[in-house]
């Protein structure tokens, strides 16, 4: 008797040992690996691929001691990590540089580029939808109207039966994500163009409270532009046959080319990310679903034309084919894409 009650003790103390071991969580920042400066609205995965959070404007996210990470971010190198007890994750800053264009004395009618694009969305913390893509974009540099060209997609859905949808007249579709699309003003232009918003110190406010975080980067002529879409919310709700949607995080983030004569344009723009949190409910059926949706192009070509004619099919796969690798995925996300297909 004595025996079992020591060996129970001794298991008892080996699970609290492992749980301090791995369980233990700590606020870490992530930073800058040249300037230190804090990196807003990064993207972490962890091993499974799923979303578990994103770093808040000052850089700051929650991480258990012990547990492996991967972190993404449109300005920054990914990385991936097992954490141990670090209070600064450095960042190093992208490396991915496309070719630049001249442009000539005389002004171009139309600015045409590809962007490879991807969307992910998990549901109650489970991969169901995949999109990536290269999808191109004529725009008068006159009145900057936006023409979609031609899109070329991959697109992915789960066959896990406990996130399968119901089978329902009057159920709403829980597939959150979308093509891409260039506006006619950048996110910077649209911050500037606020009254209420203003760009000072390396930081974005409104009505005096923090929403974002603005960063030049002078050896490498960016700018990159992080903000909370969601204030002066902080939820937003929408009720719909029955279903409840609350959107409770929304964080944009775009990079763009810069100078110090001209506030970055959609002829700038780089790189575009977009991370939405919502609840799915519904007020006579058990259903509570928690969805993470991220966003996320990159303008790999470009240039100006004075004819506005559609890539191919064929050709955009070419460059599909050519850039699809350039920018990483979450192992375990692409482990589960080629399971599955």
């Amino acid at each position: 008797m004595n025996a079992f009650r020591n060996m129970k003790y001794c298991i008892l103390a080996q699970i609290l040992f492992l749980t301090r071991l791995v369980g233990y969580a700590q606020q870490v920042m992530l930073a800058d690996s040249i300037t230190k400066n804090p990196v807003s609205y990064a993207t972490v995965y962890d091993a499974n691929g799923t979303v578990t959070g994103r770093s808040d404007m000052g850089g700051f996210i929650i991480l258990q001691k012990g547990c492996e990470y991967h972190i993404s971010h449109i300005g920054y190198e990914s990385k991936s990590l097992v954490y141990n007890e670090d209070s600064i994750i450095l960042l190093s800053p992208s490396s991915h540089q496309l070719s630049e264009v001249t442009v000539t004395a005389k002004r171009k009618k139309y600015y045409h580029c590809k962007v490879y694009f991807r969307s992910i969305e998990h549901v109650d913390s489970c991969l169901k939808y995949y999109m990536d893509g290269i999808r191109e974009f004529y725009i008068d540099t006159k009145s900057k109207k936006v023409h979609c060209g031609n899109v070329v997609t991959n697109y992915f859905m789960s066959k896990r039966q406990d996130i399968a949808q119901k089978k329902r007249s009057m159920m709403i579709s829980d597939r959150y994500m979308a093509l891409p699309f260039l506006d006619k003003y950048t996110l910077y232009e649209e911050t500037m163009r606020d009254k209420k918003r203003n760009i000072k110190a390396g930081g974005v406010y409104a009505d005096t409270v923090s929403i974002g975080s603005c960063e030049i980067f002078p050896e490498k002529n960016e700018m990159l532009l992080s903000i909370d879409a969601l204030w002066p919310k902080s939820t937003l709700v929408i009720n719909l046959f029955g279903y409840t949607q609350v959107l409770s995080k929304h964080n944009k983030t775009e990079l763009y080319r810069h100078d110090d004569n001209h506030a970055p344009s959609v002829f700038n723009l780089k790189s575009s990310n977009s991370y939405r949190h919502l609840t799915l409910t519904h007020k006579k059926e058990n259903l509570v679903r928690d969805i993470d949706v991220e966003d996320v192009f990159y303008v790999v070509e470009y240039e100006y034309t004075d004819k506005k004619e559609a890539s191919s099919s064929e050709l955009l796969q070419k460059v599909y084919n050519k850039y699809s690798g350039m920018f990483p995925i979450v192992e375990r996300i692409r482990e589960q894409l080629i399971r599955e297909e």
